[in-house]
């Protein structure tokens, strides 16, 4: 009877031993296919000429802002911004803004206009930006994919990833395969992005559809489904200096004194 035993406790053992080893190798296998899959994608991305990107708030509770980025490899790129939002502005006082920015970059030349916003003033017409003012526009720099992206800011350099494999590789994420879905008019394979919110320790979810037959990215959702964002591929795009530019009024950002 002992010896029915042992044979029986060592069989649940070697059962057990062989799920974990086999949940192990599948594990293993699809994070390969997670990272093959990322690369071929940048590789993709590489070889476009422009890309057209579409960034929008999902959450019913907020208002809706938008963005949309225009953009010639490697370094011209065109984005408008539709801001509609509050931020804490010292204490408990909390600033609101909304209105539409627009932002031409091409090479290390920036140029800028549109509606007072935090921390700076409204430009009506086209202003060139010096090298420490950031961006302004576009809260996702990151998904601008491919791009060269110069910032300065206190004098120092920071650098933005702007590849699939800086935004997903990692991170404490878990990249999984899932079904095909559509998006728009291309067959692409939707990753399901799993991870823990740092704060709150939810476990959270987002998605990345990449092309099935092209490899290049068309859908994906941000910050915990909060936004989506979709990319068109070889678009015509014209992106020049404006005709018309004016100097940058002075006290333009107050957080920094004119040079």
């Amino acid at each position: 009877m002992k010896n029915i035993l042992m044979l029986g406790l060592a069989i649940c053992v070697i059962v057990g031993s062989l799920r974990i080893f086999r949940s192990t190798i599948k594990d293993w296998t699809e994070d390969k296919q997670a990272d093959g899959e990322l690369l071929q994608s940048d590789s993709a991305i590489s070889r476009a000429k422009s890309w057209r990107l579409r960034i929008r708030r999902t959450d019913a509770r907020f208002p809706e802002p938008w963005i949309v980025s225009e953009a010639i490899l490697p370094d011209r790129e065109h984005t408008w911004e539709h801001v509609d939002s509050s931020a804490a502005a010292g204490g408990s006082k909390f600033v609101h803004a909304k209105g539409d920015l627009e932002y031409i970059r091409i090479g290390d030349d920036r140029y800028f206009r549109g509606d007072a916003m935090f921390g700076h003033l409204a430009a009506p017409q086209w202003i060139k930006l010096i090298p420490r003012d950031s961006a302004l526009v576009g809260t996702y720099s990151a998904y601008k994919l491919h791009l060269t992206n110069p910032r300065t800011v206190d004098g120092r350099n920071w650098w933005i990833g702007n590849t699939l494999w800086d935004l997903y590789h990692g991170h404490g994420r878990q990249m999984r395969p899932g079904g095909i879905k559509t998006y728009p008019d291309h067959a692409c394979r939707e990753w399901i992005l799993t991870y823990t919110n740092k704060e709150t320790r939810q476990v959270k979810h987002d998605t990345l559809c990449i092309g099935v037959s092209d490899h290049l990215p068309y859908h994906l959702t941000l910050s915990e489904g909060y936004a989506e964002a979709t990319y068109e591929w070889n678009p015509s795009v014209s992106i020049e200096v404006p005709k018309t530019v004016l100097p940058r009024p002075k006290g333009f950002d107050p957080f920094w004194p004119d040079t």
